[in-house]
């Protein structure tokens, strides 16, 4: 007679669980700008940090070459700037570029332009 106990049954859920909540944490740097005005959109209903804000978000993977060791992402902010940088990285991605000794890197990038005085 064969007897199971319900800790040998529950490692591999706990496991399953531990990773996959692993996968999906993540962390976040976000840059303000103290004395800028963001640029509107009231069609923005989020309820968090970017609600009424107008967003744009960059998500990418970027491939280097071993003999590079940064990489610069330029998109056109309009003659204003920045009024907010979000810079976020799962633990997916850190270790995507951990594997592939940091050749590949996704990137995800959400940023807010300064309001345009008219």
């Amino acid at each position: 007679m064969e007897y199971f106990t319900v800790s040998s049954r529950l490692r591999p859920i706990v496991f399953l669980l531990i990773v996959s909540i692993g996968f999906t944490s993540c962390y976040s740097v976000r840059l303000l700008s103290r004395d800028g005005i963001p640029e509107p959109d009231l069609s923005n209903e989020s309820q968090d940090f970017y609600k009424n804000k107008k967003v744009f978000s960059i998500d990418t993977t970027v491939n280097l070459k071993v003999s590079e060791g940064s990489f610069g992402l330029i998109r056109n902010c309009g003659p204003t700037g920045f009024y907010a940088v979000e810079y976020r990285v799962s633990l997916g991605h850190a270790l995507l570029s951990g594997i592939t000794f940091g050749r590949v890197r996704k990137v995800k990038i959400r940023y807010v332009r300064l309001k345009q005085d008219n």
